[in-house]
């Protein structure tokens, strides 16, 4: 009697191993298409200047962003403000914001760049805080998308930008 049970288990776990390999063969036969992906400026879920975000507490707007150059780096600056709507302290984790371009590729903030820089850390309740965070280019590009996330799961958005161009360093920067 043993010995039949442990053969009936033993065909089962089999028929079920069987029966997932023929269905993922059939499932990815019908994938022959290459994948391309391309970032979409029209999507109702970017944002433009002047428009606000809420997440998890703060409301987030991006001004205006422009490429400008320092130490022979090609940078786009953007400019950007935080609220804290919340009733207690808040920390302003700049790693939680990053450039994206057409082509999907990612660029995270620099943090020696010299122009109205947003400083980092604790922002009080109705407080506001104010400055630019600079990105590394590599290459340009003719979209870029500013984007900050909550790493515990509560919110994200990002803003379509149009880069203006600035000649030089620490010149104001016209929209």
């Amino acid at each position: 009697m043993e010995k039949k049970y442990w053969v009936l288990l033993g065909l089962t776990l089999l028929l079920g191993i069987m029966s997932g390999i023929v269905i993922e063969t059939f499932r990815s036969a019908g994938d022959t298409q290459p994948l391309q992906q391309v970032i979409s400026a029209d999507s109702e879920h970017v944002l433009g200047y002047g428009e606000t975000a809420d997440i998890n507490g703060f409301d987030i707007t991006v001004h205006e962003s422009y490429i400008t150059s320092q130490d022979n780096e090609e940078l786009l600056v953007v400019d950007v403000s935080f609220f804290n709507n919340s009733e207690s302290n808040k920390e302003i984790p700049l790693f939680n914001t990053m450039v994206t371009n057409e082509e999907g590729y990612s660029f995270t903030h620099v943090s020696d760049f010299e122009d109205r820089r947003l400083i980092g850390g604790q922002l009080r309740p109705e407080g506001l805080r104010r400055g630019t965070v600079a990105f590394e280019l590599d290459k340009q590009s003719d979209y870029y998308e500013f984007s900050y996330t909550d790493h515990t799961g509560r919110g994200l958005a990002s803003w379509a930008l149009e880069p203006s161009a600035q000649s030089g360093e620490g010149e104001d920067a016209t929209s």
